[in-house]
C-alpha cells in the first residue's frame, strides 16, 4: 500500500494543500511550527481516525472554520482508493470512494500507518494509560473482533462504575446486578486481554532482533504484557467487590493492564540511556510494520517525525538501511543535511513554510 496524493482543507495551519508523493520516500523540509507535523499527523488520522498528538478532534481544525477535511488517494492491492475523514465541532465522518461508512470502526484498518516522533518516548516514560492506547490502536489496525470487544467491554465498565457508584451512596447493594455485569465484562476483558497477550508475543519475535539491529548491540530488549488480573477472573473480581463499592470505581480489569520494557535484566523506564530508550521504542515501533504484514501480507505506511537528528550515525543508517524497500516513508526533519541520503533509494523532498508545500523539482530523486 502507498499513499499517491494528500488533499487538506482547513487543517490545523492549512487553508489548502494538494500534493503528490513519491511511492518510496518522501522528505519534508521545514523550521519548527511550520506545519511539516501537521502533514504526517493528517496521514494518521487518514489511517486511524485519531491524532497522535492529541485528544479532542476538533483542535486540528483550523481556527475561523467550521469542519476540517483530509482527502486521499491511495494504492491497495494495485488498486485506486479515495479515502475522506472530516471532522467538524460534532463529530467525525468517514468515507470510502465517496461512500459514508456508518461506523469508525468499519474504516480502521484500510490504510495501515506506523509514527515514530519524539512524543514516543512517553510510550516507556509515561504512564499506563499511554502504553495501553498503544495496544488499541496497534491491535484494532488488524482486528476488528478486538475493536469490537474492547468497545463493548468499555460500554460496561461505564455501566458498572456508575453501579459501583450509586452503591457508595446507597444503604441497599444490588449485588445480583454487580454479578451480573461483572460476568458480561470479563466476557469482553477476556477476548481483550487474549488479543493483547497475542499482539505482545507476536511483535516480541521482532523487537529483539531490530534492538541489535539499530544499536549493533547484543544486549537483549524484552517487552512484558502486565495484566492486573493473572489468573480466575470472577475469583479476583468477587475479592475486590467490597473495595470496587467504597472508591466507587472498578479496579481491576484490562483498563488497569500494563506494558513493561527490559533491557536484559534492567527495568528500561528507570534504568536506562536516553539513547537505549529511543533505540528500544524505536525497535517496537519497527516491528508493528512486520507484525502488520504479517496480517495483511502488505507493509504499512511510516511516518518519521523529526526523529533521525536524534540519532547517532549509525542508528541512523541502520534504521533507513532496514526500511528501505519495505515501506513508504515520510521523513520530517528542519535541515536536509540531518538526513543521509547516499542511504535512500528513491525519495522526493518537500519544503514547508508557514503552511506552504512546495516540491523541489517534478522528478524522483534516485542515488
Amino acid at each position: 500500500m502507498y499513499i499517491k496524493s494528500l488533499k487538506l482543507t482547513n487543517f490545523r495551519n492549512y487553508d489548502k494543500l494538494s500534493t503528490n508523493f513519491s511511492r518510496k520516500t518522501n522528505i519534508i523540509i521545514g523550521k519548527n511550527a511550520q506545519g511539516k507535523t501537521s502533514v504526517l499527523e493528517s496521514l494518521h488520522i487518514l489511517g486511524l481516525t485519531k491524532s497522535h498528538k492529541l485528544n479532542k478532534d476538533r483542535d486540528v481544525i483550523k481556527i475561523g472554520t467550521e469542519y476540517a477535511k483530509i482527502n486521499s488517494l491511495i494504492n491497495l492491492n494495485d488498486k485506486d482508493i479515495e479515502l475522506d475523514i472530516i471532522i467538524s465541532k460534532i463529530g467525525k465522518k468517514a468515507k470510502y470512494n465517496q461512500i459514508e461508512l456508518e461506523k469508525l470502526s468499519e474504516y480502521i484498518g484500510i490504510l495501515n500507518v506506523v509514527i515514530f516522533s519524539p512524543e514516543d518516548l512517553d510510550l516507556i516514560k509515561g504512564n499506563p494509560q499511554i502504553r495501553r492506547k498503544f495496544l488499541d490502536l496497534e491491535i484494532g489496525q488488524i482486528s476488528k473482533q478486538y475493536l469490537y470487544s474492547l468497545l463493548n467491554y468499555k460500554k460496561v465498565l461505564k455501566q458498572r462504575n456508575d453501579l459501583l457508584k450509586a452503591m457508595q451512596m446507597n444503604k441497599e447493594k444490588d449485588m445480583m446486578l454487580l454479578d451480573i455485569l461483572t460476568d458480561q465484562l470479563i466476557g469482553y476483558l477476556e477476548e481483550v486481554v487474549r488479543q493483547r497477550r497475542q499482539f505482545i508475543s507476536r511483535i516480541a519475535k521482532y523487537t529483539n532482533k531490530i534492538y541489535k539491529y539499530l544499536s549493533n548491540s547484543q544486549s537483549n530488549l524484552v517487552v512484558k504484557y502486565v495484566p492486573s488480573i493473572k489468573s480466575n477472573y470472577k475469583k479476583e473480581f468477587v475479592n475486590k467487590y467490597k473495595y470496587d463499592i467504597i472508591t466507587g470505581t472498578t479496579n481491576l480489569g484490562a483498563h488497569r493492564d500494563d506494558i513493561e520494557f527490559f533491557i536484559d535484566d534492567y527495568f528500561i523506564k528507570t534504568h536506562a540511556s536516553q539513547g537505549e530508550m529511543r533505540s528500544s521504542v524505536l525497535s517496537v515501533k519497527l516491528a508493528l510494520i512486520d507484525f502488520i504484514f504479517e496480517y495483511k501480507k502488505d507493509y504499512p505506511i511510516l511516518l518519521l517525525d523529526d526523529v533521525l537528528s536524534e540519532l547517532d550515525e549509525e542508528r541512523q543508517n541502520n534504521l533507513l538501511d532496514y526500511i528501505q524497500n519495505k515501506t513508504q516513508n515520510f521523513i520530517t526533519s528542519t535541515e536536509i543535511n540531518e538526513i543521509n541520503l547516499k542511504k535512500i533509494s528513491n525519495y522526493k523532498i518537500f519544503t514547508i513554510k508557514k503552511g506552504h508545500i512546495e516540491e523541489s523539482g517534478d522528478i524522483e530523486f534516485k542515488i
